[in-house]
């Protein structure tokens, strides 16, 4: 995966913890994280939907049509730093999440994975959305915006596999 302009952290390193969310720094610690996740979701679905034999042919398809939209998330956040000075490599990132995806042995765990991580950053999402609301709106925005697109995400592993974020992996 290539992980250029972030600064990634080395193998058994983990990233610093972010800093307030209501400083600059913060947001941009939140704001990078968020970029780098999408940015290893577009590696991640092409990955997956090249590797898994096992999937089915419409959820390899489905995977495949994901990669624009976290494209485009990607690029929403990436602009929104540009325009408040955030450097998307200011600060070490982790590659754990596609250490792990990678890792998968079969379609059915990496699509229940990637689903965890893609809701996990999906409640992130409306958590700093709801803590910007009245600060910065233009942003707060961008993680609504994100946090939505991502509940058809998420579904894939339902659709597929019967999981849901409150089943767990059963």
């Amino acid at each position: 995966m290539d992980t250029a302009p972030f600064h990634v952290c080395g193998p058994g390193e983990r990233p610093p913890r972010p800093r307030p969310v209501g400083t600059p720094e913060g947001l941009g610690d939140r704001m990078r994280a968020a970029a780098f996740a999408e940015k290893q979701a577009v590696a991640a679905f092409t990955w997956a939907a090249d590797h898994f034999t096992d999937a089915p042919a419409g959820l390899r398809a489905a995977w495949r049509a994901q990669v624009p939209e976290e494209q485009e998330h990607y690029g929403l956040i990436v602009a929104r730093m540009a325009e408040l000075g955030q450097d998307l490599d200011a600060r070490p990132v982790s590659l754990g999440l596609w250490r792990a995806l990678t890792a998968c042995a079969t379609a059915e765990e990496f699509c229940i994975l990637i689903a965890a991580a893609e809701e996990r950053g999906r409640q992130a999402g409306l958590r700093t959305s709801r803590a910007l609301a009245g600060s910065d709106p233009a942003t707060a925005a961008v993680f609504e915006r994100i946090a939505a697109d991502e509940v058809a995400h998420v579904a894939l592993a339902e659709t597929w596999f019967g999981w849901t974020p409150d089943t767990g992996t059963d």
